[in-house]
């Protein structure tokens, strides 16, 4: 049973263990919708249509893709904000994306033009984040501080999941496009509706206030710093994701198991990047809670990240593919948990907590554009896809740089 609705203005009680698996389930389902998207399929129906311009068309329509979903991401956490109905704020914003995603997942799967699918990317951005932004605003309204780690690693796990299902699920049937597609909404459903339909929001009173889409949490300097940290490591995770198939595709053929095909590779690699991500977030969740610091976590995430692509460029054999998605998903599963966590505590306007968690998924959305972008830019100056690795690597030191520097910053001024 999903926890009773609490007091309008009381702060946040502690969660149940049914919350928080509910909870967890439906960020899985989120994941889902997108994950096999930008790092299976969406790939396959950029090579199956754009041919030997493959890259360039994944790119441009991730970049385009990912604008759409920065702008979408603020849009719905704000709408999702001054939603006034006896259904609650966030749920019925839930509902509808979800049934905006299986529209746009079959607008994909038909997609047989270089245009239909940019088009078909573009509303899919639309509706996921209608889904995603009112789900993620949930852990600030309904969840105590003492309980953000542990929700935090529970909707870290996301990830990792939604790689493994795209694994043993979406990979195992390649070659029937609408199969794929069609597992894919029918899993996010189930995974999410069940949690949605039985959640139980605050009554929401008063007015709403006027509806005013606003950037104005990057005044705060705590928040912009860690939105800037999070714009750069997010940009290294969306190069991992969106490229990773093309760099197995490219290694030595000597080098890939006997027997194996770079499908079969790519899919052991997601494989055990999500169970060590899945590890990772946990232990990070579990002791951020213990011991209520989360930047180290996230500065520690950010540094593993870095030296996974020095270890993709420097070691590009199996072998060293291997070990760096394994250290890559130990830190990205320790980043993406205790980076969520330090967010939920961080918003500095409690009032608006969809509009203001939407700014900030600005840079987890952003980097699916901006990312791509750069790549595009780079691999259009005829540089190999290992520079496009490299760019990703330094923008995950830069990340880390970032969140040190804001803490020198304030132990000085302290």
């Amino acid at each position: 049973m999903i926890d009773a609705a609490p007091k309008a203005d009381a702060p946040p009680s502690p969660r149940s263990r049914w919350f928080i698996l509910g909870y967890g389930a439906a960020q899985t389902g989120a994941f889902v919708c997108f994950i096999p998207l930008l790092s299976l399929l969406l790939p396959e129906k950029a090579g199956a249509i754009g041919g030997a311009d493959r890259a360039m068309l994944l790119s441009l329509a991730a970049m385009l893709g990912g604008a759409t979903a920065a702008a979408a991401n603020l849009l719905f956490g704000a709408l999702s904000d001054r939603t006034r109905s006896r259904f609650g704020r966030r749920r019925p914003w839930i509902l509808i994306g979800m049934a905006m995603v299986a529209a746009s997942l079959t607008l994909l799967a038909l997609a047989r033009t270089p245009i239909h699918l940019i088009v078909g990317v573009i509303l899919f951005q639309i509706a996921v984040n209608a889904l995603y932004a009112p789900l993620t605003a949930l852990v600030p309204d309904l969840v105590p501080d003492e309980q953000k780690g542990l929700i935090s690693a529970w909707a870290g796990a996301a990830l990792p999941l939604a790689n493994l299902f795209t694994v043993l699920a979406v990979s195992r049937l390649a070659g029937s496009t609408g199969a794929q597609f069609t597992v894919v909404g029918l899993a996010a459903g189930v995974l999410v509706l069940p949690f949605a339909l039985r959640l139980r929001e605050p009554p929401t009173t008063g007015p709403a206030e006027p509806f005013r889409l606003s950037l104005t949490a990057l005044r705060n300097g705590r928040f912009r710093a860690l939105f800037t940290s999070r714009l750069l490591a997010e940009s290294a995770v969306a190069i991992n994701t969106l490229y990773l198939l093309f760099w197995v595709q490219e290694l030595p053929t000597r080098s890939i198991p006997a027997g194996w095909s770079a499908l079969d590779a790519f899919g052991v690699l997601l494989l055990v990047s999500t169970l060590a991500a899945t590890l990772g977030g946990f232990a990070a969740g579990t002791l951020s809670d213990r011991w209520r610091g989360r930047r180290v976590f996230v500065v520690a995430g950010c540094a593993g990240m870095a030296l996974v692509f020095v270890m993709m460029v420097v070691w590009p054999t199996w072998t060293g593919l291997l070990a760096a998605q394994l250290l890559f998903g130990v830190s990205h599963g320790v980043h993406a948990t205790s980076v969520a966590a330090m967010t939920a505590e961080g918003l500095p306007d409690r009032k608006r907590v969809g509009r203001d968690l939407g700014v900030m998924n600005m840079a987890v959305a952003a980097p699916q554009s901006l990312a791509p972008a750069c790549a595009a830019m780079l691999l259009a100056l005829g540089l190999p896809l290992s520079a496009v690795f490299v760019a990703a690597g330094l923008a995950a030191i830069a990340a880390a740089l970032v969140l040190a520097l804001d803490q020198a910053v304030m132990e000085l001024s302290a």
